[in-house]
């Protein structure tokens, strides 16, 4: 790839990247702890990185009373993938896994980001199961979606990664970043000419 080449390239990785995460972290409830991080200081005193440890600590304290809640634990997981303590969020991801009657394609696709990151963002064939358990329960789900097509433009297979996200367009859901991922789009058909 030409040096011309890589400010794009890098910069739609980091969008894919970004509105891929932004859903996981959003999705699932939002996080009910936010109000109490907010009441214990103003955000204007607190780093990014303190907001989240003290959301993480917030998280645990809960946990620490009520072991066996399976929300608790995944919000742990998401505020450790937040924190980028991705073994931290495998870890809890699959607690709430077990503790869930009947996990979502949420759950799965949460714990495969995990997996995802945690691995120098490589898709290995554990991260590949966990996704399509997540899809086979839910085909659109936009997590799953948007670390294939990630996967997919990463690896110079761009028509794939443009599939991808125009069956994430297709789907209507709520909350989709229209504009990145058609930004993202643009970009990979300009790699292909």
């Amino acid at each position: 790839m030409s040096k011309s080449l890589w400010t794009p390239f890098i910069s739609s990785v980091l969008i894919v990247g970004s509105a891929g995460s932004y859903y996981l972290l959003s999705d699932y409830n939002r996080l009910e702890t936010q109000d109490a991080v907010i009441a214990a200081a103003p955000f204007e005193q607190l780093s990014i990185s303190e907001i989240s440890d003290k959301r993480i600590s917030l998280l645990q304290d809960k946990l620490y009373d009520d072991k066996q809640n399976a929300k608790l634990w995944f919000q742990l997981g998401n505020a450790y993938m937040y924190n980028g303590e991705y073994d931290n969020a495998i870890l809890v991801f699959d607690y709430s896994i077990r503790l869930t009657a009947n996990p979502t394609a949420i759950h799965y696709s949460a714990k495969a980001s995990a997996l995802y990151y945690a691995s120098g963002q490589h898709l290995t064939a554990e991260v590949q199961a966990l996704l399509d358990q997540a899809l086979a329960l839910e085909p659109h789900n936009q997590t799953a979606l948007m670390m294939l097509a990630s996967n997919e433009f990463m690896n110079v297979r761009y028509q794939q990664a443009i599939d991808l996200w125009v069956q994430l367009l297709d789907s209507d859901q709520q909350g989709l970043d229209r504009v990145s991922i058609i930004n993202s789009i643009n970009q990979a058909k300009q790699f292909i000419k």
